[in-house]
């Protein structure tokens, strides 16, 4: 009986959608949003589907995740993170049995963020066509193309 209750009180229509999206806006996962709101993922695919409105806000929500990824990765590459030292696959401690650790960087999520940033300067491939002048020449012959 009590089951029967917990579905009656869970939230329905608009209040269910807002929960899947609050989730999604966190999680920037389609199936780990459905779980968190109680429904089927091809229940929520059925939503955006169906109503303009809600795919609209689904991707907003979609890239209110992505702009917390971006945040984590710049944190990551400038500020660093903290990393447990090893010896022979085993936790070094200092003397007071505290584990010790080393400031690490991410060079390769720094890359990630200048190209995306930035990608005249830094992908790979950049300036090919500004080194070399393409000109093309247009013959009478070619008019029969």
């Amino acid at each position: 009986m009590e089951n029967r209750r917990g579905k009656r009180d869970r939230p329905r229509g608009e209040a269910l959608r807002n929960l899947f999206l609050d989730h999604l806006r966190k999680a920037g996962n389609v199936s780990e949003a459905a779980r968190a709101a109680g429904v089927d993922r091809k229940t929520v695919y059925n939503w955006r589907w169906g109503n303009d409105l809600f795919s609209e806000r689904w991707k907003q929500a979609l890239e209110e995740a992505t702009d917390m990824l971006e945040v984590e990765a710049r944190r990551r590459a400038l500020e660093g993170y903290e990393e447990p030292v090893l010896y022979a696959g085993r936790v070094i401690c200092d003397p007071e049995g505290k584990p010790m650790t080393r400031k690490r960087y991410s060079d390769g999520l720094l890359r990630m963020l200048l190209r995306a940033h930035r990608p005249a300067s830094f992908c790979q491939g950049r300036g090919i066509f500004e080194e070399s002048e393409i000109r093309l020449s247009l013959t009478e012959s070619d008019e029969k193309l």
